[in-house]
């Protein structure tokens, strides 16, 4: 891994791992692969790990070491004599989970114009790729889905809205996403869910790493 990561201290209880790679499926691959392997040391005075597009957050317990700053000669020292094997597809998930969707956004027409393609052409190129969730945040919930075809790429709105419907299924730039909650939101909204995707009791119902299809109704 030397060479392939940058660490850098983000907090005194807080400590990230950014992959010198630009975002995509294969940065996500990595993610998995490092919040694995680091997972699996169980280091005591690792709290938890944080995934997102490209980088890893470690949050630590500082009382085990003098400083933050030894522990991040612990990890220099602890990637230069380890090699992750990022290729090992044996902890991909496969299981692909349907999202039911009505194609009835309010920007679903801008959509269409935006890439000169009719709505029905919009709504079967959204509906027939697979998706990875890639990272969550944003809202509690909120799904990245990465995996969306090019020709329906469309910026985000350049001013937001000051509220997005709970459920609302969005593009922004090169990924699509869903509301768990409602919210202000820049994305141009193609589509609705009446999926639960995160209340208190099951938290998330999408984790980093899954894989989701859009099932029109």
């Amino acid at each position: 891994m030397k060479g392939l990561f940058t660490l850098s201290i983000l907090s005194e209880k807080a400590i990230c791992v950014f992959l010198n790679k630009e975002i995509g499926l294969e940065a996500h691959r990595e993610v998995l692969k490092l919040k694995e392997t680091i997972e699996s040391q169980k280091w005591p005075w690792l709290l938890e790990t944080v995934p997102a597009y490209n980088s890893l957050g470690l949050f630590v317990d500082i009382s085990f070491y003098a400083s933050n700053t030894s522990l991040l000669i612990f990890f220099e020292n602890w990637f230069s004599e380890n090699i992750i094997d990022v290729n090992d597809a044996s902890f991909q998930k496969t299981l692909i989970k349907s999202i039911p969707i009505k194609y009835d956004g309010v920007d679903l027409s801008f959509v269409s114009n935006y890439c000169k393609l009719p709505v029905n052409e919009v709504i079967a190129i959204h509906s027939q790729a697979v998706y990875t969730v890639a990272m969550i945040g944003f809202l509690p919930g909120f799904p990245y889905l990465l995996g969306m075809d090019e020709r329906i790429f469309v910026p985000r709105k350049s001013t937001p809205r000051l509220k997005v419907t709970k459920g609302s299924v969005g593009i922004g730039g090169f990924q699509t996403g869903i509301y768990p909650s409602e919210s202000p939101g820049g994305w141009q909204i193609i589509g609705t869910t009446a999926l639960e995707l995160f209340d208190l009791e099951n938290l998330s119902y999408l984790s980093i790493g899954d894989k989701v299809k859009f099932k029109p109704i």
